[in-house]
């Protein structure tokens, strides 16, 4: 009888041992899956974190003596513009090896209009401390500590608009310049402002010098087809032909193309003032770069997006 219960006692052990085989192989696994960092390294990571959040709240600084700030704190300004309204947008990044810090910010007369902050790591394994707690989270703490409303996912990032300066800004568009005529759009529809904006000004149309593709997420406007599209479309819902054919006067190569299109759609590119601008728009023999893709002129770009929306 001892036999036996011994011999279901080394059973039971062996089975046990067989099935901690593979958990033990995935503990050793999520070990070598994580980049430890020194103490040391971690509090360098984060004096970049509070460093910026010294600066905070943003809103309540001079935006040039913010960008002077920020270049001393080792950013890197990639792009600054001001557009024919008076708009200023500057990006700016700051990159080591294991994170990159990207800042975007617009302002109108020296008053914040809107800023949007992203923190990236970079590859994997991911990082941690000494006490297994990820480099992201130990950031986010930092920034929310500070008050700011970072989401975690899919980067730790944060955006915050002030809505009563982008009404000025609205109020200076629709206004009109030089060839631009005054339009009447509703201080209610902020989407028809927005999309108006984006194709007749020039500080959205990154991709007139082939910069600024990629928004820092994905509820930012950005140079690329698809928003240029959407914003178009939802003009021609509108039906504010008064606004798509004002674009052809504006400032955005690109925003021009998309209205030469919808008047083409509409049946009206034959009225000959049209034709006559569209004409003067299409034999500017000037390379345009788009989302980093050069074409020749605006007569190639328009034939490429025919193209690529099967038109």
């Amino acid at each position: 009888m001892a036999n036996l219960v011994q011999h279901q006692w080394i059973t039971a052990a062996f089975l046990l041992a067989a099935i901690c085989v593979p958990c033990g192989a995935a503990s050793a696994e999520s070990v070598l899956n994580v980049n430890m960092l020194t103490d040391a390294q971690v509090k360098q990571e984060l004096e970049d974190i509070d460093q910026l959040t010294d600066l905070l709240p943003f809103e309540k600084q001079d935006p040039v003596h913010l960008k002077q700030q920020l270049i001393g704190l080792g950013y890197k300004v990639i792009n600054e513009k001001t557009d024919q309204f008076g708009l200023t947008r500057i990006r700016l990044t700051k990159i080591n090896t294991i994170k990159d810090i990207k800042l975007r910010f617009e302002y109108l007369n020296n008053e914040l209009a809107d800023y949007a902050l992203s923190v990236d790591i970079k590859g994997t394994p991911s990082y941690v401390n000494s006490q297994n707690q990820p480099l992201d989270k130990l950031i986010w703490n930092v920034l929310q500590k500070q008050g700011t409303e970072m989401s975690e996912e899919p980067l730790l990032h944060a955006h915050k608009m002030f809505q009563d300066v982008f009404d000025k800004y609205y109020q200076v568009v629709t206004a009109g310049k030089n060839d631009l005529k005054p339009v009447n759009i509703s201080g209610d529809s902020k989407q028809l402002n927005n999309d108006y904006l984006f194709l007749v000004s020039d500080t959205y149309a990154y991709s007139a010098d082939g910069n600024d593709c990629r928004p820092l997420h994905e509820d930012y406007y950005s140079s690329n087809a698809s928003n240029a599209d959407s914003a178009m479309d939802n003009l021609l819902a509108e039906k504010r032909l008064d606004l798509i054919e004002n674009i052809l006067d504006g400032f955005n190569p690109v925003g021009r193309i998309y209205a030469i299109r919808a008047l083409e759609k509409l049946g009206l590119s034959d009225n000959r003032i049209i034709q006559d601008k569209i004409n003067k728009i299409l034999d500017m023999n000037k390379p345009i770069n788009v989302c980093e893709k050069s074409h020749l002129n605006l007569t190639e770009y328009k034939n490429s997006i025919y193209i690529n929306s099967n038109n």
